[in-house]
């Protein structure tokens, strides 16, 4: 008798946790600028590298900081500043060999006047799934079994897969207000569509810039952009296939009177699913009683794909009680978190926060601001049985005056999706052992769940036997049902 056999690699979620790492740390000033007030801070956490040890995952990463300040003089500026984090999160059971997947988010962040400078107090969000790999062996099949009665099922294995990725630099002009200065800008690149090309995959999407200009007597006007672009990256097509693209570089720069360059390099990714499908041997045996099958259970966690959905959020936003009214809104900062993931009831529900810095004039000319916190709730049909979820909010708008300002923002939700799946498989053949009769005629009254296969393992009676003795017999068997078994040598 010859065994084909095969190994099948696989991952299965050992486990989920959230932890929060907190972070203090000085901010010096850029030199030579003074530090009258913190208007907003932008942030966003990195990781930078992940790694399993026994009972323990240990994540680094980095946090960039994006002060808008105003200085002595009323004169509004910005800069940038990063500082690094180390965090260990424990988790029993967790070794060295397994794979964590981790996401950063800022659900708190403040900055205060401090000897000259600034001192940041903040939170990191780490929401980590840790995945096992496991080798399966498994029989494929069975050559040259005397009498040999087998089951067997089709496996398919899905993987998330990078296919192909590309760096791409972008250099457009833009209209500026005249007579103004770059305070800071920001962005988000989105990828609307992906199609085929005669050279791979051609992303194609808009870069949303938000610029704040400044003005010589402190005034502060906000612009927004949306700057197409597309891209070849070189791969082969995928099944599920979807592209991501991440920032990594923006400035922009006063040309002319009226016209301003916008340079920023962009990381595009394109992902897609490979999928392996082989049959194995779920369970076997044979009426000479040679060999026995030990059946066991095993599990993978397959990839689905990706689903994104985006929503306009129109939000009234009060003043709060102490601070004055708002005579003139200027531009607002956004920091959304993800608070929850979770699958209820065949449905896939994200709920989050987006933190909103408004910062506005006051009727004495005064920059003002405040931070209040939207309740961010998606939901959508379950695309699997794991969601690995991100928020992203941009093109923030503000108007309105008084005791409340009209605040809108565009907000999308991404989720890749893993379900969960189990198959019986066969390692290995065992010494036969004997059926539970000699030979002759019996009738058995079927046990719960039985079927044919079952109930001619148990006697070593051919299936095609048990089906010519007992013709009207339907599967799965109902419990109690006579079946005639003639078993003979």
């Amino acid at each position: 008798m010859e065994i084909r056999k095969t190994t099948l690699l696989t991952e299965t979620l050992f486990g989920e946790t959230t932890a929060q790492a907190q972070m203090e740390s000085a901010i010096p000033l850029p030199q030579g600028k003074t530090l009258e007030r913190v208007l907003s801070a932008e942030s966003e956490a990195a990781i930078t590298d992940v790694n399993c040890r026994d009972g323990a995952i240990v994540v680094t990463g980095t946090m960039t900081l994006k002060p808008t300040v105003e200085s002595a003089d009323r004169q509004p500026y910005a800069f940038e500043a990063a500082a690094e984090f180390s965090h260990t999160i424990r988790m029993e059971g967790v070794t060295p060999d397994m794979n964590a997947r981790v996401s950063a988010e800022i659900p708190a962040c403040s900055l205060r006047r401090e000897d000259g400078g600034l001192r940041l107090k903040a939170t990191v969000q780490l929401r980590t799934a840790v995945f096992q790999p496991t080798q399966i062996d498994c029989i494929t099949g069975l050559d040259d079994a005397r009498g040999a009665e087998v089951q067997t099922a089709a496996v398919t294995l899905k993987k998330r897969t990078l296919l192909g990725a590309h760096s791409l630099r972008m250099s457009e002009p833009i209209d500026a207000p005249r007579g103004m200065t770059v305070i800071r800008a920001s962005a988000t690149p989105l990828v609307n569509g992906l199609v085929k090309s005669t050279e791979g995959m051609l992303p194609q999407g808009e870069l949303r810039l938000c610029v704040l200009y400044g003005a010589a007597d402190g005034g502060i006007r906000r612009e927004q952009y949306v700057i197409p672009f597309s891209d070849v990256v070189a791969c082969e097509p995928g099944e599920n296939a979807f592209a991501s693209a991440t920032l990594t570089s923006l400035s922009v720069t006063i040309e002319d009177e009226g016209t301003a360059t916008v340079d920023a390099a962009l990381s595009i990714g394109v992902y897609g699913c490979t999928s392996e499908t082989l049959r194995i041997l779920t369970d076997a045996y044979d009426t000479a009683s040679d060999f026995s099958c030990g059946v066991r259970r095993a599990y993978a966690e397959n990839y689905e794909g990706a689903w994104s959905q985006t929503v306009q959020l129109n939000e009234s936003i009060p003043v709060p009680s102490h601070m004055k009214d708002a005579y003139l809104p200027l531009y607002a900062a956004l920091r959304p978190a993800v608070t929850r993931a979770a699958v209820e009831d065949g449905k896939g529900v994200f709920e989050g926060v987006l933190a909103v810095t408004v910062v506005y004039r006051d009727d004495d000319g005064i920059k003002q601001s405040f931070t209040a916190e939207l309740p961010l709730l998606f939901e959508t049909e379950a695309k699997g049985t794991l969601p690995i979820v991100r928020f992203r909010a941009f093109d923030a708008t503000l108007s309105g005056s008084g005791r409340t300002v009209a605040f809108g923002a565009t907000v999308s939700v991404e989720a890749e999706w893993y379900r969960a799946i189990a198959f019986d498989h066969v390692p290995e053949l065992g010494p036969g052992t004997p059926c539970e009769t000699d030979c002759g005629m019996l009738v058995w009254f079927a046990d719960p769940d039985e079927t044919v296969f079952s109930v001619g393992k148990r006697f070593g009676v051919p299936t095609a036997r048990v089906r010519a003795c007992n013709p009207t017999l339907s599967e799965p068997i109902k419990e109690g049902t006579p079946v005639l078994l003639i078993r003979s040598n």
